[in-house]
């Protein structure tokens, strides 16, 4: 008794999912368009420039092992105990209610976050079909002189406050 494994073979359907992932786009009029699903609590919202980079820091940040923290439970839970690192939501999740305290919680702790136009996007970035809600991304050498660039960017974004 034991398992089968069954080879694919080319008459078998396939469901598609198979293969690489594709790349998050930040072409001009698609991030115009994913900007236009925003919620209203998304401030500071990235520039389609910042977000590009922004991916890649979180593709970089998800080859390293313990770098990437997904989810809100996740990320709350490193945030209560202290990691630093850059805080990146998606904007275009419902109910707002979800994660709608994380922006204080980040302005108390001192920490930097952004908000980027797409959950999909953001977890196509972190290496998997799964949509990402946010992320926090922990300081590591191999990509510390990106993070600090997307840091000091994150930075310089206005706040509208209502």
């Amino acid at each position: 008794m034991g398992k089968l494994k069954v080879e694919p073979t080319e008459e078998m359907e396939t469901d598609g999912k198979a293969g690489p992932l594709p790349e998050p786009t930040t072409e001009k009029g698609e991030y115009e368009d994913l900007c236009a699903f925003v919620n209203p609590i998304a401030q500071p919202l990235a520039g389609r420039k910042i977000a590009k980079k922004l991916y890649k820091l979180v593709k970089k940040a998800a080859k390293e092992k313990n770098q990437l923290r997904q989810g809100i439970h996740d990320v709350h839970k490193a945030l209560r105990r202290g990691e630093t690192g850059l805080i990146i939501l998606a904007g275009n999740v419902t109910p707002i209610d979800v994660y709608c305290h994380v922006p204080a919680l980040c302005e108390e702790k001192d920490m930097p976050y952004v908000f980027t136009p797409s959950r999909e996007h953001l977890g196509l970035a972190a290496g998997h079909r799964r949509p990402a809600v946010l992320v926090l991304i922990r300081p590591h050498d191999s990509y510390q002189e990106l993070l600090d660039e997307c840091v000091d960017a994150v930075k310089k974004l206005p706040v509208e406050r209502e």
